[in-house]
């Protein structure tokens, strides 16, 4: 009881600051599908969650992933300015994007989607060095820095001092971003640059296989928002966004472990990963189904939002509300991945899964409704859970618990779909 008191002491102040900046980040996009019309949420949360997502995941490179495995893993601390020269390669990207706004004419949803995906690689990028070393704290500010930024702006809105539209929210995200370009530009003239190509160099060599993994994951777990665009438009983008956001206040949970436990994560036996994984996996898919089941009771009087769209896409709902468990697992599985150094096996799976998936839906264009779209999207992320397993037991490494409680917990709400929604 002691230590778990002076646990409580040394963190207390973590708490406080996770749940200040992850109730932002929550509650930010609800707030502002209330304010913004049906199809510029579509649109912010296409760039936000969908598009800007994926893109991060390939501009990054699979550098954060690379610092825990050489600082923490490897020891290797001589290569450390190797990384500072990722930031100014995500500047010439961010840069490029401004040309091809201001004088190729690139659409304002494309040219905010890679504003953001060059945010969140440098969020990323920072937060993860953070992590490494403990500070958790500043790694919860610096991961919620957009959203931050959101919410500053529904405060001015509300103050009637600025006018919320996507397109004053790209002018902002924009000016944001500018300084993460003058960090990159500071940091890279103090840091000593004694081989500092070389080091890059090697970075990347293992990064890069990170990368394709890092992108492969976010393309089956962050697609929904993307293909919602592709087969329908940014109004079917916005009620699925609204509702995943809904979905996803368990993540904040997972999050704050993530954060608090990263270390242990990258040094743990998977005997002890395992049994701790299986248990929250259970505790997550219960409080899914808990927070599905009383918040129309809550939310009806509250959001107008879901007032007008919860009986049309309370299955679309619950879909997502049970995707959630999934999302969790594919996440703590990737960190597992990348310490163990088998991204690279991993990776060719998954592309089968991509390919297989694509030409699924593409099969199924004529039929296919955001319903069903999400139950086919809720069961390839499923498949990616089982493909992570599988990898990792090609290396003698088992989560024979986590799979159990995975499979237990698709098919029963599978059954729950299948025999009292439908």
């Amino acid at each position: 009881m002691k230590a778990f008191i002076q646990f409580v002491k040394a963190k207390f102040w973590f708490f406080v600051t996770f749940v200040f900046s992850k109730g932002i980040v929550y509650l930010a996009p609800l707030i502002l599908a209330e304010i913004l019309t049906k199809e510029d949420f579509g649109i912010l949360e296409y760039a936000l969650a969908g598009l800007g997502m994926v893109v991060n995941a390939l501009v990054s490179m699979g550098v954060p992933g690379g610092y825990p495995y050489f600082i923490l893993r490897l020891k290797k601390l001589s290569i450390r300015n190797g990384f500072y020269l990722h930031p100014i390669w995500l500047l010439l990207l961010f840069t490029l994007n401004q040309l091809s706004f201001f004088f190729l004419s690139l659409k304002p949803e494309l040219y905010l989607a890679f504003n953001i995906s060059y945010i969140i690689a440098n969020q990323v990028f920072y937060s993860t060095q953070l992590k490494s070393h403990e500070y958790s704290t500043k790694a919860i500010f610096l991961d919620s820095g957009v959203y931050l930024v959101l919410a500053i702006q529904i405060v001015l809105f509300k103050l009637n001092l600025l006018e919320l539209s996507i397109k004053s929210i790209n002018i902002t995200i924009a000016l944001y971003a500018l300084v993460y370009g003058f960090i990159a530009i500071y940091r890279f003239y103090k840091v000593k640059k004694h081989e500092i190509t070389f080091h890059y160099k090697s970075i990347l060599k293992y990064s890069l296989n990170v990368m394709m993994g890092t992108f492969f994951i976010f393309l089956i777990t962050s697609s929904g928002r993307i293909l919602a665009e592709y087969f329908f438009t940014f109004e079917e983008v916005a009620v699925y966004s609204f509702y995943y956001r809904l979905s996803a206040v368990v993540v904040m949970i997972y999050q704050m472990i993530s954060i608090v436990f990263f270390k242990k994560i990258y040094t743990l036996d998977p005997k002890i990963l395992d049994k701790y994984y299986s248990l929250f996996f259970v505790g997550i898919a219960i409080l899914s189904f808990i927070i599905f089941t009383i918040s129309p009771f809550i939310l009806n009087p509250l959001s107008s939002f879901f007032k007008d769209n919860y009986i049309k896409n309370k299955e679309v709902y619950f879909l997502l509300s049970s995707q959630m468990v999934m999302w969790i697992a594919t996440a703590l599985n990737s960190s597992i991945i990348d310490r163990e150094n088998l991204a690279k096996k991993n990776n060719a799976f998954f592309l089968s899964l991509i390919v297989m998936s694509c030409g699924s839906l593409l099969f199924l264009k004529d039929i296919l409704s955001l319903e069903l779209l999400v139950l086919i999207h809720y069961s390839i992320i499923f498949i990616a859970c089982l493909i992570q397993y599988f990898t990792l037991s090609r290396k003698s490494i088992y989560f024979k618990k986590s799979i159990t409680v995975l499979v237990i917990s698709y098919l029963v709400s599978l059954g729950v779909y299948l025999f009292v929604f439908k």
